[in-house]
């Protein structure tokens, strides 16, 4: 949000001052003026009015897509009636002090679309319901496996699961086929303990160099906490990897 904010006060055409700005606030701060850029004029100052309502609100957009455990983790340490000012709306200026506290770390999320089982771009990632993002998470981290794994990928499926079959059909042919990033890469990114998520784990791996700070905390919070904070963790120390290493997006978000 702060980022956003910073990004609704720099001309169009002046990018130097948010280049100064350090840490994850300028990251998102330069991320959301990029995305500013690439719009039409209606379009930017469509962007710029939702953002600048959303950091007026005592709450964020959309905060009911995020999983609970996300609220009642924030909640723990404030007092009941902040409890009440996030469910039932601020009515006094403590009250949107202590919701807008609540919420700090929350972004303005999309309304989720129900009918969206796989996403057809990037931009539909934070529209999907928890369990298509976890399925979709699954399904990318099974192409790596297969393709960082090659002719031994069949056997892996004793221990990762059918998923891992299904994938070694997918990235034999195009759009995966020639289009999952370096082998090497691939390996790294699949070196993860068998169990429950690690599917996910590799999977967020490998989208992470597609994202920006604020996408990457939409899908975290769209997920249950106990999955999204290792997530969140793989999802940051990836996002900086040569986007050439990686899958393509047309590999990304094949049917």
């Amino acid at each position: 949000m702060i980022g956003e904010a910073l990004a609704t006060t720099i001309a169009t055409a002046d990018r130097t001052v948010l280049d100064r700005i350090r840490g994850p606030i300028g990251d998102a701060a330069r991320a959301a003026f990029d995305r500013l850029a690439g719009q039409t004029a209606e379009q930017r100052r469509e962007q710029r009015i939702t953002w600048c309502a959303a950091a007026r609100a005592p709450v964020p957009p959309g905060i009911r897509g995020v999983d609970p455990s996300w609220i009642e983790a924030a909640l723990a340490d404030l007092p009941a009636r902040a409890r009440d000012a996030v469910a039932e709306g601020a009515s006094t200026a403590v009250d949107v002090w202590l919701a807008r506290w609540a919420c700090a770390e929350i972004p303005p999320m999309p309304s989720i679309d129900p009918l969206l089982i796989r996403p057809r771009t990037i931009v539909d990632l934070p529209r999907l319901a928890a369990p298509a993002l976890q399925a979709w998470l699954e399904d990318v981290g099974a192409d790596q496996l297969a393709f960082a794994l090659g002719p031994h990928a069949p056997p892996a499926a004793a221990v990762f699961g059918d998923r891992v079959l299904a994938a070694v059909a997918r990235v034999s042919s195009p759009p995966r086929a020639g289009s999952l990033g370096q082998r090497r890469a691939a390996i790294e990114r699949a070196r993860v303990e068998p169990g429950p998520g690690a599917l996910a784990i590799i999977g967020a791996r490998a989208m992470a160099p597609h994202t920006d700070p604020v996408l990457r905390r939409q899908l975290v919070l769209r997920l249950p906490r106990a999955i999204g904070i290792g997530l969140a963790r793989e999802l940051r120390s990836h996002a900086r990897a040569p986007v050439e290493h990686t899958a393509t997006s047309a590999a990304l978000f094949a049917s």
